[in-house]
């Protein structure tokens, strides 16, 4: 794990660093930090603009990050209590989409909640895994739908024995929380991978007055969207993994 303090900013640094340095960038973006239209940071300032830059060395590579992204998100696991940590770009989708292929085959059963989001049948359609649904219930009073119950998920374990892990959403998108640590329990038992779809859920990782975070009630991976509720640029979202899976 990173060694830098949680107060370093690895990546905003070295952006700086290429900033004053005042490089000649002969690669896009085109509007050269936006020298070349000027109405660019008149409405988003300056330093906007001269920190959007393509990747180069110094400020590494997102696809296989060796300096300054691999400290920063070493620096990311450490304050989320994971193992690992991965940036995602698009928003949570593309994270929530790993954890399936990484722990679901072709033909290979997912135990998940009816009120799924879309980017997990998706994942579904491309890979081939089958889903067993489980039905969340509606709250008849708010008619909105309710997180996945105890007794379901155990029925759905026992009836789907050969089911590669489950996925919870931690919250649901009305807010409605599962007891996870009950589910992990569950499928862990059963040599089942769980998986957290945290989307609206970044927040529970820092005040222990929230429901319980996906590491802290032990999922092997959690997707959240930091870009929704932990006050980040929209767009931007986090895989984090615990040691029960492989980083690579």
């Amino acid at each position: 794990m990173s060694r830098l303090s949680q107060q370093a900013t690895p990546l905003a640094e070295a952006l700086n660093a290429q900033r004053i340095n005042r490089l000649a960038h002969f690669d896009v973006p085109g509007h050269k930090g936006g020298r070349m239209n000027p109405e660019l940071p008149d409405y988003f300032g300056k330093l906007c603009m001269s920190l959007d830059v393509n990747s180069m060395k110094s400020l590494d590579n997102l696809g296989h990050p060796v300096s300054v992204i691999k400290a920063a998100q070493e620096l990311a696991a450490e304050a989320f209590g994971a193992d690992n940590a991965f940036f995602m770009v698009n928003g949570t989708t593309s994270a929530v989409q790993t954890m399936i292929w990484a722990t679901c085959g072709r033909g290979e059963k997912i135990i998940l909640p009816r009120n799924v989001h879309r980017s997990a049948i998706n994942a579904l359609v491309v890979n081939g895994a089958v889903p067993v649904y489980i039905n969340p219930g509606r709250d008849a009073r708010l008619g909105i739908p309710l997180g996945m119950g105890v007794s379901d998920v155990q029925r759905a374990i026992e009836e789907n024995p050969d089911a590669k892990a489950v996925l919870v959403n931690n919250p649901t998108y009305y807010g409605v929380c599962s007891d996870l640590e009950t589910i992990v329990s569950l499928a862990h038992a059963a040599g089942m991978k769980v998986l957290a779809d945290e989307a609206h859920g970044t927040h529970f990782y820092f005040h222990d007055k929230l429901p319980v975070s996906g590491m802290a009630a032990g999922c092997d991976m959690a997707a959240a969207s930091l870009h929704k509720t932990g006050g980040s640029l929209t767009q931007s979202s986090i895989l984090l993994c615990n040691d029960s899976v492989n980083p690579d």
